[in-house]
């Protein structure tokens, strides 16, 4: 099964969109399709204020963080990218900016940028479960299926360590830091992992190591903010079916970005290819392209294509 996808993935290369793309007007980027990125209208009120704090203390990383955050959740991401920058300039041990750049080098489709920044943050902050997350992510974006599963292997194991996790229980980590630790007793962060963790074990023919993680995955666990992943698991599980799963995400269409792309794949995985791809479109041409299930979909139909 696993297999199947692969070679039906396998190209010279990888889906990448350079950086120095001339882009439309108002746009952040450009699709892998070729359609234009550009962010809905947000309110403004909490970039100025950002800024206001910045301009008072320029030298306060957590506000420099601030407002690169602010944009980032107006959508304005080639302007968070700037002032991440600037961080990782001014501050270039604190591997948080590379994480945040990284993240959204990744949104605007800049995937080798973005695995660059990440790879840099783990090497810093190899137990930060967020730098592994979009490293991971990275690397599947651009093919590296086996160094996604890698990178994600490393963070689930710490998990497993007592010793860190006593740590992050006495509270060692800084305010806001989520560790790989935290997977051990936090199941939001657990599944989300989980759930890449396993297309990238299957997509690099690791089926018995897919299988294993599973099984870390049960009926009776509690998720709420993160319930897109776990409704994937419980379908690579069995426990639910496509439809299922996929009337559930219909819903709502951020949660149907996440689940619509998951049970896409698993549809092609499963020799469904039709339906599978039909899919894959609908939700590369949804209006929520910041997200990794609509990126993925891209990525997944121009390799197809080529």
């Amino acid at each position: 099964m696993s297999r199947r996808l692969g070679l039906l993935l396998l190209v010279v290369g990888a889906c990448h969109r350079p950086a120095n793309v001339s882009l439309p007007v108002g746009a952040e980027g450009m699709s892998l399709l070729g359609a234009p990125l550009r962010p809905p209208a947000l309110p403004e009120g909490p970039v100025r204020a950002a800024d206001s704090a910045l301009a008072r203390s320029p030298n306060d990383p957590e506000l420099l963080l601030a407002a690169a955050g602010a944009r980032a959740t107006a959508w304005r991401f080639r302007e968070a990218i700037a002032l991440y920058s600037r961080g990782v300039t001014q501050f270039p041990n604190d591997a948080r900016f590379l994480r945040f750049r990284g993240h959204r080098y990744l949104t605007v489709r800049q995937f080798e940028d973005g695995r660059r920044d990440l790879d840099r943050a783990a090497v810093m902050d190899s137990t930060n479960f967020d730098v592994v997350y979009h490293q991971g992510l990275a690397h599947y974006l651009l093919g590296h299926y086996d160094r996604a599963a890698d990178a994600y292997a490393k963070c689930l194991a710490f998990a497993s360590n007592d010793a860190l996790r006593d740590r992050e229980a006495q509270g060692a980590y800084r305010a806001g830091y989520r560790s790989c630790m935290r997977i051990a007793t936090d199941p939001e962060a657990r599944v989300s992992m989980t759930d890449w963790a396993w297309r990238a074990n299957a997509r690099a023919g690791r089926t018995a190591e897919a299988n294993r993680l599973l099984g870390t995955i049960a009926e009776s666990m509690t998720v709420t903010t993160n319930r897109s992943y776990y409704e994937n698991l419980l379908m690579y599980k069995g426990k639910r079916t496509a439809d299922e799963v996929l009337q559930w995400a219909r819903s709502d269409s951020v949660r149907f970005s996440t689940s619509g792309y998951a049970v896409a794949a698993w549809l092609v995985m499963r020799g469904d290819s039709t339906r599978g791809w039909a899919l894959m479109d609908e939700i590369a041409r949804g209006p929520h392209w910041n997200g990794f299930g609509a990126i993925g979909a891209e990525v997944d139909l121009v390799r197809r294509r080529r």
